[in-house]
């Protein structure tokens, strides 16, 4: 029998202060000194500040005199913080080792077993931002907007790989790598109508993040890739998203011999040295009228890792979403939609079902592969366990941008009166329907697919980056 015992511990010291002056002019800071047992004693303690402030232009009372009819709120805004992450685990900075099983002589002999981290310090992110709120008509309409950027330094990286002539082949944590979002968020209510008897409202937001990698894991690993049909190359670039597909472009189907020449930068027919023509290669398989068309990029009649290229992101442009109630004495009716714009999502199952490379069922549309000159298809032929048909290429690359009717919802509220007889303080009743419909031009399945981890989340283990 087994059994073990662990203790981590965080202790924080908060500070708080707001002062207003005269009404309109809001100032604050706060003040964290944060301390965690999974950092050693030199970077164990970190001080996170914010600071803040905010005019509320509705309190000025020269604008008040002017503006109080149909001005209810309006304030600007503007802060700056900073917070700190701290690896997980027990004391996993603190250098361990082991015994061996095999004995030499009749001594046991002791290794190092984990390495000793003195240096790992708290993963820091700062972000200011700036933004408005406005309320018109006693707050009928409303509306809130914030722009905001937010920049990750010393990103926690767990379970990195070392050389083994550290005696070491993984260390649990190092501080490497820096990523920035940056993006806005709009909101607006508005109270349509409202009597004794009914209620009629409605909201809207839409959001946008950009995401920049600004510096890589000094433990990145750069070549992710092994050619294959299905493989995508996993690649982290300065410059570029988290989420980001790199393959190759797909150009159709190769629809005659004279098709499948290889060309040069100007469009001319390649030529070996006895002057015949080159013929173009998907790896080392030799291409055939039918067979998927790729684009050289490099223009060496060969299609390898050479020729991939960036083929874009899984990161929306905008989210967000919207709805409306409507209410008439106890009976209220409500919908939800949400939506997103500008994601590309990889349909790996649109990819199975057109690969043709196995047993496989397959969907409808191989019934449109190619099959001899002139057939217009993006549909390679079928080719059972042979050649590179349906490589990693943007073929397979979708956007799934979509509105979506969420919920809709019917409630019912039992008048007071009704609910004392039972004892009770309140009864509802209601339905609810989900995702009743959906507008999109994706193929597959469901155009709500899984966002991408943050950057901070990505980052954390090695083998996944």
């Amino acid at each position: 029998l087994n059994s073990g015992t662990s203790d981590a511990r965080t202790l924080s010291l908060i500070g708080n202060l707001n002062y207003t002056f005269m009404k309109w002019i809001t100032v604050n800071g706060t003040w964290n000194y944060e301390g965690n047992s999974a950092i050693a004693k030199d970077n164990r303690w970190g001080l996170f500040q914010s600071y803040g402030g905010a005019l509320n232009l509705q309190e000025i009372e020269s604008l008040a005199e002017k503006t109080e009819r149909w001005l209810s709120q309006a304030k600007i805004r503007y802060s700056w913080g900073q917070s700190g992450q701290a690896p997980s685990g027990t004391s996993p900075y603190v250098g361990t080792y082991t015994a061996l099983t095999s004995k030499y002589g009749t001594a046991t002999p002791i290794i190092p077993n984990s390495m000793q981290l003195e240096k790992l310090k708290w993963e820091t992110s700062e972000e200011w931002d700036l933004g408005t709120d406005l309320g018109f008509f006693n707050n009928k309409l409303t509306m809130t907007f914030d722009y905001y950027d937010k920049k990750t330094h010393d990103l926690l990286q767990k379970k990195v790989k070392v050389a083994s002539t550290s005696a070491y082949s993984t260390i649990a944590w190092t501080n490497s790598g820096s990523v920035e979002n940056k993006g806005w968020e709009y909101r607006i209510d508005y109270e349509i109508f409202k009597n004794k008897k009914w209620l009629l409202k409605m909201d809207f937001n839409i959001a946008r993040n950009e995401n920049e990698i600004l510096k890589l894991p000094s433990n990145l690993t750069e070549d992710t890739y092994s050619f294959g049909n299905g493989n995508y190359a996993q690649k982290l670039l300065i410059g570029t998203p988290t989420g980001s597909f790199f393959g190759y472009r797909y150009k159709g189907v190769y629809q005659n011999t004279e098709d499948t020449y290889a060309r040069d930068a100007e469009g001319g027919i390649m030529r070996d040295l006895s002057g015949n023509a080159i013929v173009m290669k998907n790896g080392s398989y030799l291409c055939y009228p039918g067979d998927a068309k790729y684009e050289d990029i490099n223009h060496d009649g060969i299609i390898d890792e050479n020729d991939i290229v960036y083929i874009g992101n899984c990161n929306p442009m905008v989210t967000g979403g919207a709805g409306i109630s409507a209410k008439y004495k106890d009976w209220t009716l409500s919908m939800r939609f949400n939506y997103r714009l500008g994601q590309k999502v990889i349909n790996s199952s649109r990819m199975n079902n057109e690969a043709m490379y196995n047993t496989d069922n397959q969907s409808k549309a191989v019934l449109r592969r190619w099959r001899s000159e002139g057939d217009q298809t993006d549909i390679p032929r079928a080719l059972y366990n042979y050649g590179y048909n349906y490589l990693g290429s943007d073929r397979f690359v979708e956007d799934c941008s979509y509105v979506r009717l969420q919920t809709v919802t019917l409630n019912y509220k039992v008048p007071k009166k009704w609910c004392e007889k039972v004892h009770a303080s309140s009864i509802s009743c209601f339905v609810t329907g989900y995702d009743l419909l959906t507008f999109t031009d994706y193929k597959g399945q469901d155009p709500e697919v899984t966002l991408p981890k943050k950057v901070t989340d990505l980052s954390k283990d090695s083998s996944t980056t």
